[in-house]
């Protein structure tokens, strides 16, 4: 994998430093006039999670970064592990997500963040490829492309041998569904952004893209039935296939309410992970608990309210099956103490618990707070949040003593569906 990227308007506080992948290696730095620029970087880097920090030694308007670098391939898929920062090369195709850092992005040293969405105008070839896709961009056929953006997005690349799907509504990269599949996805995406608009007070306005992703450890996922999907607004990803998500849909019954809750919970994201990115403590909750929340509620518009309680449930049962007890919520410090079952299960349902104690008009208003709100790093921010969204201090404090504290399973027992 090489590249040469020049980055420019970098916004202040992001000029002395950019991350990249560590998998990739810088050859040499210029300024626009094609002048050396010095760095750091070499020996003792820093490290921005996937990715190595570089320091410039200059101040530049632009600076153009040329690397190389070199991924294993999983032809076998039988990778120890996959997820969304890894640049995935599995035979026939590759993925690298704004996560992956397979782009220089510029880095803020002092905070510690990266800048991980922007306009972009890139040329981009892959010799092997039938197709190349970047995120918010028309997919091309054949070997190189053209992609222009003026809108803001997280860069990502997905390209390989595999066929499109294209129709006025939706694209499907990577794998070819039938029309009355396609119009199965596109029936259940209209749906779900119809109530989000309504309950968020904040309309979706993109064509989403649904990408067949083929994960590195697809054959252990396939063992063990079990399923991955991301969103990189507006590209929804799932892996393994699409057919069977659609074949759901379409079905109707308790699979095609599984697969609309899968589909919610990753449009969800486009109000947690895209308009707001959550960060510090409460990362994962604010991102991935939220989701989920949403996805529930969305169910239940859609499917009834026994399908959205078949669901609680069910997110309920997982819980019950670990043991390692959960850090209170109001006693986070640091992000990786909301770890997976914690942030797909636990956290949703205690933001059901909290609609309980609230009604659910309170906690539509709540949720369109927190997508307004600055950066909450702390049990207070979320208690100024809950405030401003007009929640009872009374209730707050209810639902903290009686459902948070502690790490309390009080709210959450689980029940056979």
């Amino acid at each position: 994998m090489t590249g040469k990227i020049c980055l420019a308007n970098r916004a202040a506080g992001f000029r002395e430093a950019f991350s990249l992948n560590a998998g990739l290696n810088v050859a040499k730095i210029t300024d626009e006039a094609g002048k050396a620029v010095e760095f750091d970087g070499w020996y003792d880097p820093g490290v921005d999670g996937e990715a190595r920090v570089y320091n410039l030694k200059t101040e530049s308007s632009t600076v153009c970064i040329d690397y190389v670098g070199a991924f294993p391939v999983y032809p076998a898929h039988d990778a120890p592990l996959d997820f969304k920062g890894v640049i995935a090369f599995n035979g026939n195709s590759v993925r690298a997500t704004e996560q992956s850092a397979w782009l220089p992005l510029p880095f803020d040293p002092k905070n510690k963040i990266r800048q991980d969405v922007t306009s972009y105008d890139l040329d981009v070839s892959c010799a092997d490829c039938s197709f190349i896709y970047l995120n918010g961009s028309d997919p091309v056929t054949g070997i190189s492309g053209k992609f222009v953006s003026t809108t803001i997005r997280p860069v990502m690349l997905a390209a390989g041998t595999g066929p499109l799907t294209r129709s006025p509504n939706v694209t499907i990269v990577n794998e070819r569904l039938s029309p009355e599949e396609t119009a199965a996805l596109v029936d259940a995406y209209r749906r779900i952004e119809t109530f989000y608009g309504a309950y968020l007070g904040h309309e979706i306005h993109d064509t989403p893209a649904i990408v067949r992703v083929v994960a590195l450890n697809q054959t252990e996922r396939d063992r063990e039935g079990s399923e991955w999907g991301f969103a990189t607004w507006p590209t929804i990803a799932f892996s393994g296939s699409i057919h069977p998500i659609a074949t759901a849909l379409m079905a109707g019954g308790e699979a095609r309410e599984r697969r609309l809750g899968y589909f919610a919970h990753e449009i969800g994201h486009y109000y947690f992970g895209t308009v707001t990115d959550p960060s510090g403590p409460y990362r994962w909750f604010l991102l991935e608990s939220t989701a989920e929340f949403l996805s529930l509620k969305a169910l239940g518009a859609i499917a009834g309210l026994p399908a959205e309680q078949h669901r609680i449930r069910a997110l309920a049962n997982r819980i019950a099956g670990e043991n390692a007890p959960f850090k209170a919520l109001d006693e986070i410090t640091n992000a990786e103490q909301i770890g997976d079952n914690y942030r797909y299960n636990y956290g949703p349902l205690l933001l059901v618990a909290l609609e309980q104690q609230v009604g659910k008009q309170r906690m539509s208003v709540f949720l369109r707070q927190l997508l307004t709100s600055s950066t909450i790093h702390n049990w207070e921010d979320l208690k100024t949040t809950a405030s401003r969204a007009g929640i009872a201090k009374a209730d707050w404090d209810a639902w903290q003593e009686r459902c948070v504290r502690g790490g309390t399973r009080a709210c959450v027992v689980a029940t056979k569906p």
